[in-house]
């Protein structure tokens, strides 16, 4: 009973910690440009034949984005992390079903999964690039899962929905997509070589698994776009390879660092124990080594691809922490008691990185909803006027465990402007932050001119013109004044914004 309340309880956490951020995410850079997309097949037929063969991430994206619902939005991210979780911490084990081991190996993959995530916002926070890097790898992960169960148990009846699961791996992303594939050859190998045979449902699922990468591959808008990419791939193909492997693949590769500490910990607590050593089998210390070298791979293989962000990490990333689950299962199903004390504490450190990195993910979060608020006040105003061309502030996000947790800032004036019936809606880049423009409370300082004020010590001050003198702040019994060339500034739509830090708590007054 208590380690069933255990399982409902840590699995509720994980939803809702995942579920809690994205309630706080606004849709922002090609979420329109999916949105206005649709879910035509026409449209997206047109889109596989212009620019691009991940029809699996794109109808998701369109299909979650149609709904036009946060709800929606936050239960489907917090639902796909924590499934792709979970067939990462399960596929060892071969069963779905709840193991004691999973009371310390599913929290210790979720909060790697999160602290050592290669770019946490475009992965998981945006809908568009979770569909391309956090749907698909989720159906990759459940790929695997069903394939290692297919193969260590010699399971050789033919499953239609595996063969369907095999596409939609197969068709999944150009940096995993051929080690689906491969997968399924060392599958078959491995059975050629123990049984001297192999089972039709491996030779189908490896065509099922074929077929997917070679129509993401093959498409023509690949081609297309491939078309525009002269600067790279009118390079000789040794001069592109030289360069991706001098000066893309360490960068990328020390994206997941932490991953590979967590790994390294639990490596030596097998190294300093002879017991467990000797407890570990092939089928644990095997597959983790073959996982360790398909994430190696699958930042290899990148120098077929003129560019590579930081996103595009989360496939060698999920093969990465295949290997810590392989690892860290092996140890726990050891029984050896100082092990799995010690992979126990692993895990705690783990746990206490992710509730510091999600603490301040959060409040992050929760300025940027604010000033969502503010970017779309300013929409709404403008169109009221009449206005066809509109300018928002950009976003700005405040300390994080890292950079890896902003979403991307990409925008399109004319998508944006599409979507929201104008001409162009453009960005203007800020360096402070503005939600007090949203929360706060309204000082009036002169005609025309307003201050906005939160209890964090964040003013802000619009003016149609711009501001000559020193302002002068009351808050409480403190008064401070702040040299206008000291203050942060942009303009938006012709009036001036500014911003200062002052004392925290009630201000009193503001005056020029």
């Amino acid at each position: 009973m208590l380690e069933k309340s255990y399982k409902v309880l840590l699995i509720g956490l994980i939803f809702l910690s995942l579920f809690a951020i994205e309630w706080l995410t606004p849709i922002h850079s090609d979420d329109y440009r999916y949105y206005l997309l649709g879910i035509s097949p026409a449209s997206h037929y047109q889109w596989y034949m212009t620019w691009s063969g991940r029809i699996v991430a794109d109808y998701a994206s369109s299909l979650i984005l149609f709904t036009r619902s946060q709800f929606v939005y936050a239960f489907s991210t917090a639902f796909a992390a924590l499934a792709f979780c979970y067939f990462i911490a399960k596929t060892p084990g071969k069963t779905l079903r709840w193991q004691k081991s999973d009371n310390i190996l599913l929290p210790l993959v979720f909060c790697t999964y999160w602290i050592a995530n290669p770019n946490l916002g475009q992965t998981t926070f945006w809908l568009v690039g979770a569909a391309n890097y956090l749907w698909t790898n989720l159906f990759v992960a459940a790929w695997i899962f069903y394939l290692y169960r297919i193969t260590v148990d010699n399971i050789k009846t033919i499953n239609p929905l595996l063969m369907v699961l095999a596409f939609m791996a197969g068709c999944s992303n150009e940096s995993v997509s051929p080690f689906v594939v491969l997968l399924v050859l060392v599958a078959i190998g491995y059975e050629m070589v123990t049984a001297k045979s192999v089972a039709k449902n491996k030779i189908i699922y490896a065509l099922s698994a074929l077929a997917g990468s070679c129509t993401l591959i093959f498409s023509p808008g690949n081609f297309v776009r491939a078309a525009s990419k002269t600067y790279w791939y009118g390079k000789p193909l040794l001069e592109r390879i030289t360069i991706h492997l001098t000066e893309r693949v360490h960068n990328h590769l020390a994206l997941i660092w932490i991953s590979y500490v967590v790994l390294l910990l639990l490596v030596l607590v097998i190294l300093f124990n002879k017991e467990v050593k000797a407890k570990i089998n092939r089928r644990t210390v095997l597959p983790a080594i073959l996982t360790a070298i398909f994430g190696v791979g699958t930042v290899l293989i990148m120098f077929a691809s003129p560019s590579y962000p930081d996103r595009v990490v989360n496939g060698t990333f999920m093969f990465f922490l295949l290997t810590i689950a392989f690892i860290a299962y092996g140890i726990l199903m050891s029984g050896v008691r100082k092990a799995v004390i010690c992979t126990a504490i692993i895990t705690l450190l783990c746990a206490g990185t992710f509730a510091w990195s999600w603490t301040l993910m959060h409040k992050s979060y929760t300025r940027i909803a604010l000033q969502e608020q503010v970017r779309m006040s300013i929409i709404e105003q403008e169109i009221a006027q009449g206005n066809k061309e509109i300018t928002i502030p950009d976003y700005y996000f405040i300390k994080m465990q890292n950079s890896g947790g902003q979403f991307g800032l990409f925008h399109d004036p004319e998508i944006y402007g599409e979507y929201f019936g104008v001409d162009n809606v453009y960005r203007e880049t800020v360096d402070f932050d503005y939600s007090a423009i949203a929360n706060g409370e309204v000082i009036r300082v002169a005609n025309n001119i307003t201050a906005y004020s939160n209890a964090q010590g964040d003013l802000i001050i619009i003016s149609p013109q711009p501001i000559t003198q020193p302002v002068t702040v009351e808050v409480g019994h403190t008064r401070r004044t702040l040299a206008e060339e000291k203050l942060k500034s942009t303009e938006i739509n012709g009036e001036h914004w500014y911003y200062g830090h002052i004392p925290e708590g009630h201000v009193e007054k503001v005056s020029l």
